[in-house]
This record gives C-alpha cells, structure tokens and sequence, in this order.
C-alpha cells in the first residue's frame, strides 16, 4: 500500500512537471490558448491536487516519508522518462503525449483506488479526494482530446 501511495505521489509531482514544461514551450497559431487556457489550466489544477494528496497520505499512511523531496523527485524522474518531453515537439504533439499521460494517471488513479480500499484505508476525504481528482483528470482529457482532434 506504502509503496502504491508513493508511486502515484510520485507520478502526480512528473504530471504537474510535465504540463508545466508544455505550458513554456507550446507554440504555434493556438499559442495562447494552449498556454493559459489549456496548460495553465492542467499544471495549476495538478498542484493544487498534489499539495491535497501529499497532506491526505500523510495521515494514511502515517508517515512524513510521502512528502520526501527527494524520494518523490527520484520517482517523478522515472515516471518522466517514460514519456517524450514536451521541449522540441509540435504543438500538437504536444497536446497528444499529454493526452496520453493524463490517462495513464487516471488509471493509476484508479488503481490506488482499488488498493487504498483492499486495505481498508480509503477514508471518507480520500475517497472524495480521489473522485474529485478523477472527475477533474477526465475534463482535462475532454479538452486535450478536442485539442487533438483536427478539423474536417
């Protein structure tokens, strides 16, 4: 369970690094969309979930050790690596690879969902932390898809 905790703690903090990174170097006709509107929008909704998450694992898993810097920047490292970086790309490259993580983090999500209550640990703020987050991830996956989407 310690370990799933971290692991997604970890995976939120490469997220919110990720989409902070595509909000500096987007470019291209819709510049200042994707910049404020689009990646403003998803790096400062996942920190704002990652201070919660960090403050609500604390207490479950009852251990300060969740919110070592430096553990969780060495699994946001591994997490990021599996994903291209936002430098260098198009615009709409962009907004596919980060379609693609928000929904491998819905799915890990999901997936310490589902371990938090095998444990009996999902408490009633937890569980309505988690929901809230999902229901926030699939919004943001609504706006990158209709970013991806090309006209006909």
């Amino acid at each position: 369970m310690y370990d799933a905790l971290l692991g997604y703690i970890g995976c939120t903090k490469a997220l919110q690094t990720w989409f902070h990174a595509a909000h500096h170097v987007t470019k291209g006709v819709g510049f200042a969309g994707d910049h404020v509107n689009l990646y403003g929008e998803i790096y400062n909704g996942v920190l704002e979930d990652f201070d919660k998450l960090v403050e609500k694992a604390i207490i479950i898993a009852d251990t300060e050790s969740v919110a070592c810097p430096i553990m969780l920047t060495e699994i946001a490292i591994k997490v990021l690596k599996k994903y291209n970086s936002p430098a260098g790309q198009g615009a709409d490259v962009i907004a596919a690879l980060g379609l693609q993580f928000i929904r491998d983090h819905i799915d890990n999500l999901t997936e310490l969902y589902k371990i938090l209550d095998s444990y009996n640990l999902l408490t009633l703020g937890m569980d309505d932390y988690l929901a809230s987050a999902a229901n926030k991830y699939e919004g943001y996956v609504y706006l990158l898809t209709q970013r991806v989407k090309r006209g006909i």
